[in-house]
Parts: structure tokens; C-alpha cells; sequence
């Protein structure tokens, strides 16, 4: 792809800090060895500039890596395989509507900054500390944006599950839950709970998201990354799901009686 989106670059520039000051390089030597200013590594570790396929091997080959750079730039910027904070956040911003169903977890939008926080250190904890806060500070970023607008309209399914998992400490969820219920009870979501556990949102979480302008898109999570759908019958398929996930779902009125219950369980 031509564009790369500014997340990627950062997310791929701390890859190449962290490569860097494992090696207890400045960004003056690493620029040496390669023939370069140290403002070049620099601007790759920010994200201000993107690496060149010819960089790649070479960042490769002097820091000794087996080509980790390389395959992890190609991993975030093949079509179709984007990674999961690149373009999401940017069609998440300008979206007219979102309909997602997250089966284990709290939409990412909606998290509390410790909920959040206590999920990536769950999920990713060889990641290093620097990582883990600078992906943190994106996510409260986005979810700070939704939270404070009126729009895009969101509409979640969230699997009882996600309110019964202990991430973190009673404390967290809690926190996390009353975040949810305002959320829900003022009417920024509509938050249905699915309590049954056969049902079509067995395949994983997804979303789709309308745009402001051209065709509605899936993106359905893995275990790796993120995945985009795009065509007619991906997309049909996937609002079906969705419909038949809310049909089998609690109605609002009664999610918010559960919810309820929730925190007072953790409280």
C-alpha cells in the first residue's frame, strides 16, 4: 500500500528502538554503521519517516535481527493485513455507525484507562514496558474521542462473559462497568448482553463500520492481527450475523439490569 498510516510508522519505529537500545546503540552509531545521520534513525523511531525496502534489509543485517524488521513492516502494511491500531482508528473516527460484538472483553472503545491498561499486560506480556504506554495512550486516545462525541452511533453486543472475566481486580471492573452502564443508560450505545452460548458470534469479535463516504467494512479480530472485509457478500454476511446476535441478545432495558448486578458483585 502506498499510504501508511502515522500508527504504523510509530508502532514499527518502537520496534527498532527497542532492537536498537538492546544493543546499547545511540542512534548516532546505529546511523554510522549504516552510513547515515543519526536524524535518520531518529526520524524512524518517531514515526516521521517510513523505511525504504533497502533500509530494511540493512537495519536487518546490522542489528543482526534474522530479518525481524523486515517481516514485521510487511506484516502492518500488506493489504488486508493491517495491523490492529492502523487503520481502524482512522475509519473509527469518521464513521457514521458501528455495530461490533466482542464476546470475552470490553470493546476498546469503551475501556476505562486501568481496564485497558490490565488487558494488553494480560494479553502481550513479553512486550516491553515503553510499548505497552504508548500503546495505552493511543487506545484512551480513541476512546476519549468516541466518549465525548455524539457520533458515530455505536451499537454493541457484548457477551456476558466480558462482564464476568476478572481483568486486573474487582476494583477494575467495577470501574470499568459503571463506565458502561453511563455509557449505555445516556444513550451514547445501545449495549445489548448475550447471555445463550450457542449463537453466530462463535466465529470471534467483529465490527462494521459505515463510513462517511464509500462502502461499509468488516473488521473481524485473529489471534495475529486484524483483518479487513470489504466486499458485498463479506460484508452482507457478517450484518446478519450481527442481527441474529442482537435478536438472541437481552434488550437494553434489561442489559442495564444486568450491568447492575455486575457491579454490585464487584463492589
Amino acid at each position: 500500500m502506498d499510504k501508511v498510516s502515522p500508527e504504523v510508522k510509530k508502532r514499527w519505529g518502537l520496534a527498532l528502538k527497542k532492537l536498537r537500545d538492546e544493543r546499547n546503540l545511540t542512534q548516532a552509531a546505529l546511523g554510522r554503521r549504516l552510513g547515515l545521520k543519526g536524524t535518520v534513525i531518529s526520524n524512524l523511531e518517531c514515526g516521521v519517516t517510513k523505511p525504504s525496502k533497502t533500509l530494511l534489509r540493512q537495519l536487518d543485517q546490522t542489528l543482526e535481527t534474522g530479518g525481524e524488521l523486515e517481516r514485521l513492516w510487511k506484516s502492518m502494511t500488506d493489504d488486508g493485513q493491517l495491523p490492529w491500531l492502523g487503520r481502524i482508528a482512522e475509519l473509527e473516527q469518521e464513521a457514521l455507525s458501528i455495530l461490533e460484538f466482542q464476546p470475552l472483553l470490553i470493546p476498546s472503545l469503551l475501556q476505562t484507562e486501568s481496564y485497558a491498561e490490565a488487558v494488553m499486560r494480560a494479553v502481550t506480556p513479553w512486550e516491553s514496558d515503553s510499548l505497552i504506554q504508548e500503546s495505552l495512550r493511543e487506545r484512551m486516545e480513541r476512546a476519549r474521542r468516541f466518549q465525548s462525541n455524539s457520533a458515530p452511533i455505536m451499537v454493541v453486543v457484548l457477551g456476558a462473559a466480558a462482564l464476568d472475566n476478572l481483568i486486573g481486580n474487582h476494583a477494575v471492573m467495577a470501574e470499568q462497568i459503571k463506565q458502561l452502564y453511563s455509557l449505555a443508560s445516556e444513550e451514547r450505545i445501545t449495549l445489548q448482553v448475550l447471555t445463550c452460548n450457542r449463537h453466530p458470534g462463535l466465529v470471534g469479535s467483529f465490527k462494521v463500520i459505515a463510513p462517511s463516504s464509500g462502502p461499509e467494512v468488516v473488521y473481524a479480530d485473529s489471534a495475529i492481527r486484524g483483518q479487513f472485509l470489504d466486499t458485498q457478500a463479506e460484508v452482507g454476511q457478517f450484518k446478519l450475523r450481527f442481527g441474529r446476535l442482537q435478536a438472541m441478545a437481552q434488550p437494553p432495558d434489561q442489559s442495564l439490569v444486568l450491568l447492575e448486578e455486575k457491579i454490585e458483585g464487584f463492589e
